[in-house]
Order: C-alpha cells, then sequence, then structure tokens
C-alpha cells in the first residue's frame, strides 16, 4: 500500500509540472488543462487513502481514534503541497524549454480521457429511458407543490395534439362573411355592424372563399371605393386548413405563415367555418374575454308552457331537449338549418315568415344574410299531450 501511495505521489508531481507549463501558455487547450487538474486531485486523494491505511495497519492503530487520522491527513496535505505542487511548479517554470515535450505527453493523456468519458456517456445516454407523456401526467397529479391553473395549462398542452380545428373553430353558421355580388354600401353596413377584423369574402356561394377582408387595411384606404380597390389593397389571401387538421400542427402552421385566420374546411371542401390564432390560445388557456367582448346571447329561452324564443344558431340537439321532441339532429347542426329545410326556400334580408309543421309552429322574425335570426316556437297542444304520456 505504502509503495502505490509513492507511486502516485510522484505522478502527482509529473502532473504538476504539466500544469505549470500549460499556465505559461496563454493559447494552451483549456480542457487539457482541466484534466490535468482533475486526475492531479483525484491521485491525491487515492494516495492519502493509501498513507492512512497504512499507517493504521502498520503502527496497530485503533480504528476509532478517528484524530490520528486527522492529522496524518493534514501532515500528509502539508507534504504533497511542498513537494508535489509548489517544487514542482518552481521547476517547471525555470526549465520550460529542457521539459516542454511534457506537454505533448499531456494532450495524449487529456485525448485517452476524454474518450473514456465519452464512452461512459454514451452507455448512459443508451441507458436512458423516456419520459412518456403518462409519466409526466402521473407526476402532475401527484405533486403538491403545482397548482391548479398551472395543472390544467398543462394538461391543455397534451390535449392540443389530440383536438381537431374543428371542435374550436367557429361554426359557418355564426360567421360573417361578405358576398361580390353585394354593394360596397351593403359591405360597409355588414362591418360596422359587426365590429370583427376580417370577413371571408363569397364568390358563387357561401363555399367559395376568394379571399379575406382585413378591416386594419380596409380603413387605411384613402378616396372613394370601390370592390376592385378594396380587393387590391385590403384583401388577402385565404388561408385553408382541413377540419380534422390537429389544433397544434393548425397553431404550427398558422405561425409559420404569419397568418391570424383560416378557412376550415370539410373533406367536400366546403366551408366548416373559421379558426384564429386567439381560438387556440384559449383552447390553452381558457377563455379570455377582451374588453369590447359581447355577451353571448341566450338562445333557448322559455316564454310560458307552449311558447320559446330560438335563435337560429341554437345547436339542433339542445332545442330538441329543451322542447323534448324529436327532431333530425342526424341531418342538420343549427335550429335555423332545419327550419330553412322545413321551408324548403331561402328568404330574403328583412322578411318574417310562419312555418308550420306537425309539430310546431315557427315564427320567424329576424332573416339576416339569408340566415334565420330569432323566432318564436309555439308547441302544439297534441304532440305536447303524447310527449307527456311517453
Amino acid at each position: 500500500m505504502l509503495a502505490v501511495s509513492i507511486v502516485l505521489f510522484f505522478i502527482c508531481v509529473f502532473l504538476s509540472m504539466m500544469m505549470a507549463l500549460f499556465d505559461q501558455d496563454k493559447k494552451s487547450d483549456t480542457k487539457t488543462l482541466s484534466t490535468l487538474q482533475w486526475l492531479s486531485y483525484s491521485l491525491y486523494g487515492l494516495s492519502s487513502l493509501g498513507i492512512i491505511v497504512w499507517i493504521y495497519t502498520s503502527f496497530n492503530i485503533q480504528s476509532s481514534n478517528i484524530w490520528i487520522a486527522i492529522l496524518i491527513v493534514v501532515a500528509y496535505s502539508l507534504v504533497y503541497f511542498i513537494f508535489a505542487y509548489k517544487i514542482p511548479r518552481r521547476f517547471a517554470n525555470k526549465n520550460t524549454e529542457k521539459i516542454g515535450f511534457l506537454t505533448k505527453l499531456a494532450g495524449f493523456i487529456s485525448t485517452l480521457f476524454s474518450w473514456i468519458s465519452w464512452l461512459f456517456s454514451f452507455e448512459t445516454e443508451i441507458e436512458d429511458e423516456t419520459v412518456s407523456e403518462e409519466d409526466i401526467r402521473e407526476l402532475i397529479n401527484t405533486g403538491s407543490e403545482i397548482e391548479q391553473p398551472q395543472k390544467e395549462f398543462i394538461e391543455n398542452v397534451f390535449e392540443l395534439d389530440d383536438t381537431s380545428v374543428e371542435e374550436i373553430c367557429t361554426h359557418r353558421s355564426k360567421v360573417i362573411t361578405l358576398d361580390l355580388d353585394q354593394s360596397i354600401d351593403e359591405w360597409k353596413q355588414i362591418i360596422h355592424d359587426n365590429r370583427h377584423t376580417f370577413y371571408p369574402i363569397c364568390g358563387k356561394d357561401d363555399d367559395d372563399i376568394i379571399g379575406v377582408l382585413d378591416t386594419r387595411d380596409y380603413f387605411r384606404i384613402d378616396g372613394e371605393l370601390n370592390q376592385d380597390i378594396i380587393i387590391n389593397k385590403a384583401v388577402d389571401k385565404p388561408f385553408f386548413v382541413a377540419e380534422n387538421t390537429k389544433a397544434d400542427t393548425c397553431f404550427h402552421e398558422m405561425k409559420n405563415r404569419k397568418t391570424y385566420f383560416a378557412i376550415v374546411l370539410d373533406e367536400y371542401g366546403g366551408m366548416t367555418g373559421i379558426i384564429t390564432l386567439h381560438d387556440i390560445i384559449e383552447t390553452l388557456l381558457g377563455e379570455m374575454n377582451e374588453v369590447d367582448d359581447e355577451i353571448p346571447p341566450v338562445e333557448i329561452q322559455r316564454i310560458d308552457d307552449n311558447q320559446w324564443y330560438i335563435l337560429g344558431s341554437a345547436d339542433l340537439e339542445e332545442v330538441q331537449e329543451a322542447l323534448n321532441i324529436e327532431l333530425p339532429i342526424d341531418e342538420y347542426e343549427t335550429f335555423s338549418g332545419y327550419a330553412l329545410s322545413q321551408l324548403g326556400r331561402i328568404p330574403d334580408d328583412g322578411t318574417q315568415l310562419e312555418i308550420d309543421l306537425d309539430t310546431m309552429i315557427i315564427n320567424v322574425r329576424e332573416i339576416k344574410n339569408h340566415r334565420i335570426g330569432q323566432t318564436i316556437v309555439y308547441i302544439k297542444e297534441k304532440e305536447k299531450e303524447e310527449n307527456e304520456k311517453s
């Protein structure tokens, strides 16, 4: 044991001289110098341990006497500092040219240990297990220091790649569009009444989207307006996205294209609705009410036992549950779509009409953009009695 400690001691002397040479050269490899320092400290620790073990075993010192071990370490540290650090470094500084060849040897040692370190790190990387989504969810659920809003945000991040744009887009029944066959005055009135930033422009029909009007550019147009000027200066090419596209994919595509607004298309190329970056961000952070956001209107409201106030944009399945009447919810999404199918034609804006059905009478009070708005629905007594019996 003593022989090994002495050998390690002289190796430390050798390393101290090499470190002194590297300290003199300002262009020296800092990685090699760090390797030499690490080796020197490691060998010092090993040689100290060897000296302690040799003294304990040679002189039969009791292992419980810790103070002797401390004195040995202090004494050896003093000897090491003088004879293995100070003197070798001073010698190296005075004889740089004679022992300059040691720098090449130091470079070889550094390269050798770099390869060894790489091998160990390579093995570690192979054995490391990847953290799955389930592992992170479990950590979130069991972690007591993570607050509920933070948990919800992380959950929403994971769910974003499972959510399609169809689930979070604004349905076409609620989208305000501009038609090419409308006059400039009609465009002005629609923009004034609705206060949106973007308006899809339709050609032959609502599924023929030829562009998107940006009102920020629209209001910057000087002089007399006509349709050609508006299209050239304030209308951008539409960005289309399939309705089955995942929300996170849509977000990255919109960010890369630097666009805020996209048209959602179904499998036949028809417009399903629209989606904005604001919609996707709300999916992550929750609903964000802006200063000028309007309170969403009540779409289904009971007036008395037989009468209901229903908006055309109301979900048909919700209407069925409220009225307790069987409706074709698999064929139509909104109450307006169902009512128009029963009417059999597209009514003109501003007209009022009545649709008499077997189960109800739909009194249409408002037609806007060829869509049914406000209605009063009267439930016929015969149908009501049959539903109550069933």
